[in-house]
């Protein structure tokens, strides 16, 4: 039950946190950017618990908790630091390389979360 729920979290933060991103990265509505930091968090929050129980459980697999677990520190680490990060003209590939980290976070998310319902599915 706390894998649904925590995929739930993944898909309709990750999701809010992109739409947000984007329309951030636009230069609109520059005062998104706390409500798409909390979003970003819950949705990394959702990966790692999905991360957890899936290497925790019966037949769970320990490489994808650690792929969780990396692309999760990453997404954070880039989104903290973005402004730091590559100032000046080249600036949009740190950008870009934090949408795809979020982007990766929520089929990472999706992948370990289906792959714990297949397990429970067949254990059942």
């Amino acid at each position: 039950m706390v894998i649904r729920y925590a995929s739930a979290v993944v898909t309709i933060a990750g999701i809010l946190a992109l739409a947000s991103g984007l329309v951030f990265w636009s230069g609109r509505a520059t005062g998104l950017l706390s409500m798409h930091m909390l979003l970003g968090f819950l949705t990394v929050i959702g990966l790692w618990t999905i991360g957890v129980a899936q290497a925790l459980s019966a037949g769970g697999s320990w490489g994808l908790a650690a792929l969780a677990f990396v692309v999760g520190t990453l997404t954070i680490y880039i989104g903290m630091n973005q402004a730091a990060l590559f100032p000046g003209e080249h600036h949009w590939l740190i950008q870009l390389s934090h949408l795809i980290l979020g982007i990766l976070s929520i089929g990472i998310g999706h992948m370990a979360a289906a792959r714990q319902r297949r397990q429970t599915s067949r254990s059942l």
